[in-house]
């Protein structure tokens, strides 16, 4: 167990890193803590940069804040930012920064998250783009407000909310998915078309099963060719295809990697000392059958939560994760909700609300019991499934005791 003077070094200044010094001091820390960041601004807030600050009037001239800058000195860190962490070198328990220097530990949290996964042979267009950081967003910003069409490549959590955002701008927008149906292997095929017909009824041009070939144009990419032979005339593409945990830095140091950094229950790795949260942890979450990296807000600040406290217990006080996942997002006026971990064998009951309306709560039991519950505009009910996701409860118990009626089956 570290004793108060214990150096807990955190490689990650964003959201996970943040929330895992607050929760250490919180705890009752009071050795040293250091807090190493790539980027050059302290933690902020990334959900908005493919929301209101992407198309907001204003220019914003710094990213929003996750902590006011005069309240980290109550953290009493040693914050070094525009740093990159290089390499790890666990037999001194040292971290190696790009700068030439070295950090020694007691106990390191791996907070380094992710980055945009990118297409190599596209990134020679300058129009062609990424968002992941808050440069990201600003050269985005630019390029949209130059444009007529947009296409956007994904229609996940991220594509989807950047497609309402050229709507939302006036633009003409094309949406490609390589899969069925948006957030298919979220949501489902069923509940999946109805995002499609969200963002249909916005105006979208919503391209669906199909993926994209090649793109024309000699400096700007001007067509987007798919790979049906269809071709899409365009001002801006953005890719949002999913990230890449950031965890190069590791190479050679015995952590485990694969699509992330492989760890217990506790957030504790292979290696003595060295702890992972946030995107970059591959961890077993509620309701999972094996370890799964999830990229979500909120998984950030429970697995900051957990290793903080694992951090500073004794082995048989260690805690593992119990929070249920929980993602949003937010498109056009609609809210987008998800509750726990659906499988494809998962039966689907919409339980209030219609689909096609844009306004649902969905259920999903295995055997009978609740696994995950998805929502459209119904955030009350669906927090009301919170406990039911969490336990396991009989899917009958949920319908008895909540104010809605079952509808339709979906699918079985």
């Amino acid at each position: 167990m570290p004793t108060p003077g214990h150096h807990v070094v955190i490689v990650g200044a964003g959201l996970s890193g943040l929330r895992t010094a607050e929760r250490l001091r919180r705890l009752g820390h009071t050795g040293p803590l250091t807090l190493v960041g790539e980027e050059a601004h302290a933690a902020y807030d990334r959900p908005p940069l493919s929301k209101a600050l992407l198309i907001q009037d204003e220019e914003p001239a710094a990213p929003p804040a996750l902590r006011a800058a005069e309240k980290y000195a109550e953290l009493d860190l040693d914050l070094r930012l525009g740093v990159r962490a290089e390499a790890l070198v666990p037999g001194e328990r040292s971290v190696v920064l790009g700068d030439g220097s070295r950090i020694s530990y007691d106990q390191l949290v791996v907070a380094t998250g992710s980055r945009a996964r990118r297409v190599p042979a596209w990134e020679h267009h300058p129009n062609v783009h990424t968002l992941r950081t808050f440069e990201d967003c600003l050269a985005l910003r630019a390029d949209l407000r130059a444009a007529r069409h947009l296409t956007v490549v994904g229609a996940g959590v991220l594509g989807g909310e950047v497609a309402a955002g050229g709507r939302a701008l006036g633009l003409e927008v094309t949406l490609v998915e390589a899969q069925a149906a948006p957030l298919e292997r979220v949501l489902g095929a069923e509940l999946g078309a109805g995002v499609a017909q969200l963002h249909r009824d916005h105006g979208v041009d919503v391209r669906l099963g199909v993926a994209v070939e090649r793109l024309g144009g000699d400096h700007r990419a001007e067509r987007v060719v798919l790979g049906d032979g269809t071709v899409v005339e365009t001002d801006v593409v953005v890719v949002a295809i999913g990230s890449v945990a950031e965890t190069t830095w590791l190479a050679g140091s015995g952590v485990r990697r694969a699509d992330g950094v492989l760890c217990n229950q506790y957030g504790a790795t292979a290696v003595p000392g060295v702890h992972v949260v946030g995107d970059a942890a591959v961890m077993l979450h509620p309701g999972a059958t094996t370890p799964l990296r999830l990229e979500h807000w909120t998984s950030a600040g429970d697995t900051a939560a957990v290793v903080a406290h694992n951090v500073l217990a004794a082995p048989e006080e260690r805690k593992p994760l119990t929070e249920v996942p929980y993602f949003w997002s937010d498109q056009y006026d609609v809210k987008i909700q998800g509750l726990g971990l659906p499988s494809p064998e998962d039966r689907i009951d919409v339980v209030a609300g219609d689909v096609a309306e844009h306004s649902f709560l969905a259920v999903c039991s295995r055997e009978g019991r609740v696994r995950a519950a998805f929502a459209m505009s119904m955030p009350a009910p669906l927090a009301r499934c919170r406990k039911a996701v969490a336990d396991g409860t009989a899917l009958a118990d949920l319908l008895a005791a909540a104010p809605w009626t079952p509808k339709k089956k979906v699918s079985a």
